[in-house]
């Protein structure tokens, strides 16, 4: 009875995670201004939202590289297939209130025809690895940026700070599991498996998942030239996010803003990102934070909430490509189901 209503429960998380963003979307539209939303999505223009939605894909097709290059020479697939991969299992992370609990599953299981299964999970890990480290980076630089070149309030400074201190604490404990090679899924799985928790299915599993995090921790002695490459990619996507911004900006307000502001305004929006992963596609959360933001900028709520919408119009677009491919895997056979681990 309590699991049947946990996962009634958890079921309506997401039509209360959307319904929750439609309310926010509708506040921020309302303090900045309909009229001077639209018109700052107006002057972006179609021209303008396209740059947008090339500079998104460019930041995905990144993304994916740096997953292909974590794998290794005898597991390599085509660019073209783990970007596939990629685009769809985002796309089925936007639309859903499962975030990253769906959409790496997913891109694990799309490549699976082509991948060995370990092998890609452990080359996805190694470079969300990658990846939340130079989050973390810019979490701490962007909350730097914002408190030193700008006056802000006290609950954006709170805010700012807490989060750069989040951020700075999964930073050492991830660090600190690397260092100590610390089994936690393998450990949890012992752990399950001792206490006679789905003892046959995670024995049968046991080896695969000790072997993946043997591919995990071993990355950096096995492939010490790929390291830099690696963190190349990844700034690379954090600058084409800033660039992105420092565009849609310019466009909005008809003023050339500084590359500092535009980096900051990335910072905001990553920060929204990692912290509403359940919010399908953030709706309404990124309208009210990045208004927030600009309005700390000085640049009036408006253009954040017009950013906020040319940024959605861009997920939208991306997120439709991805469920198209994921539907054309489908037609062909050469898909598996996603498994979605819950929360």
């Amino acid at each position: 009875m309590e699991a049947r209503r946990g996962s009634r429960r958890f079921r309506l998380t997401g039509p209360l995670a959307a319904l929750g963003g439609i309310a926010f979307l509708v506040w921020s539209v309302r303090q900045g201004g309909a009229t001077a939303v639209i018109d700052g999505v107006q002057r972006v223009g179609a021209a303008g939202i396209t740059i947008v939605c090339l500079l998104g894909g460019l930041r995905g097709l990144i993304r994916a590289a740096a997953w292909r290059l974590c794998l290794d020479r005898e597991h390599r697939a085509t660019l073209g297939s783990v970007f596939t991969a990629y685009l769809s299992g985002d796309a089925i992370g936007n639309v859903t209130p499962f975030g990253l609990f769906i959409s790496e599953p997913s891109k694990i299981a799309l490549l699976r025809p082509r991948i060995d299964v370990e092998a890609s999970i452990a080359a996805l890990a190694v470079e969300n690895l990658f990846y939340s480290a130079t989050v973390v980076l810019v979490l701490i630089a962007g909350t730097a940026a914002l408190l030193m070149s700008f006056e802000v309030s006290q609950p954006v400074k709170v805010a700012s700070l807490g989060t750069a201190a989040l951020g700075v604490a999964l930073a050492f404990v991830t660090a600190w599991i690397v260092s100590t090679r610390r089994r936690v899924v393998s450990g949890a799985v012992e752990w399950m498996i001792r206490r006679g928790i789905g003892t046959p299915y995670w024995s049968k599993h046991l080896p695969s998942i000790r072997r993946t995090g043997d591919l995990i921790f071993g990355f950096v002695s096995r492939r010490r030239r790929a390291v830099l490459p690696l963190l190349a990619l990844e700034f690379c996507y954090h600058t084409a996010a800033v660039l992105e911004a420092w565009y849609a900006i310019d466009l909005i307000t008809g003023a050339r803003p500084g590359l500092l502001t535009a980096f900051v305004l990335e910072y905001v929006n990553r920060s929204i990102t990692v912290a509403f992963q359940f919010v399908p596609m953030w709706l309404g959360v990124d309208e009210a934070g990045t208004s927030l933001a600009t309005s700390a900028l000085g640049l009036g709520s408006a253009p954040g909430v017009s950013l906020a919408l040319v940024r959605k119009a861009r997920i939208v677009i991306w997120t439709a490509i991805g469920l198209g491919l994921l539907v054309k895997s489908w037609r062909r056979g050469t898909h598996v189901r996603p498994t979605v681990y819950s929360r």
